[in-house]
């Protein structure tokens, strides 16, 4: 059985995250990798962070599950009058000065960076919009935010729940039997430390690495929670 290897809440943090896989000494051909969501926003290097889980999912067979910021940033693509002042609320503009690195961002209108991005980064954007919200194995779910334990299925939890529930999820014993391994909430919000959080049958990975603390890694083998964490580099200045 291979090694799982999960990984929450990016948020544009590339150098953090490649020392974390090389400290978990990830291999692709005897390990899996799951990433839970949020590659985007508040953090320096989203643009590197799309293009590397991208190459992970398609040469390594990572799972890369979709987050509400991943969402948030194809919606305001697709429609920003909708959209945009959420994306921008919770640090849509680093991503979009991540993307434009080596462009004006103040010499070109909101529509012209959103036209060039469709046609610069069309297959990054394409493989962002298009993942999944969910991944389950026999004992365990991994989700970005959670499931909502209203349902007798949890399957029928609606989507924009799956990215961004907290409190209905994270405050309620839920009914399943498996073990939900999730992110979106920091894990310093449930007991006080950066460290994973190990509930009643769920487990929050999410170490707050853009809020000046730490990328955590859960590691499962043989039914056995190990993990390892990176420090963040710099803080970031805003939750």
């Amino acid at each position: 059985m291979k090694r799982i290897l999960a990984i929450s809440d990016i948020h544009g943090c590339y150098n953090e995250f490649k020392e974390l896989l090389s400290l978990a000494k990830y291999n692709a051909s005897s390990d899996q990798l799951i990433l839970l969501g949020d590659y985007v926003d508040r953090g320096p290097n989203s643009r590197e962070v799309v293009m590397f889980i991208k190459e992970l999912a398609e040469k390594d067979g990572a799972i890369v599950l979709k987050g509400n910021h991943d969402k948030m940033f194809c919606d305001w693509l697709e429609d920003p009058a909708r959209n945009e002042n959420r994306f921008f609320r919770n640090g849509g503009i680093t991503t979009i000065e991540s993307f434009l690195r080596d462009k004006n961002v103040s010499a070109i209108s909101e529509g012209g960076i959103r036209d060039y991005l469709k046609i610069q980064y069309k297959e990054e954007l394409q493989f962002l919009s298009s993942l999944p919200y969910y991944y389950e194995l026999e004992q365990y779910i991994f989700v970005h935010a959670g499931i909502n334990p209203i349902h007798t299925d949890w399957k029928k939890t609606m989507n924009d729940d799956l990215i961004w529930i907290r409190d209905p999820f994270l405050f309620t014993d839920h009914p399943f039997q498996q073990t939900i391994i999730h992110g979106h909430t920091p894990a310093i919000k449930l007991h006080n430390k950066a460290n994973i959080y190990y509930g009643h049958n769920k487990i929050c990975i999410d170490g707050g690495c853009v809020l000046g603390y730490q990328l955590n890694c859960l590691e499962i083998l043989n039914g056995t929670f190990s993990e390892y964490f990176v420090k963040t580099a710099v803080p970031a200045p805003f939750f």
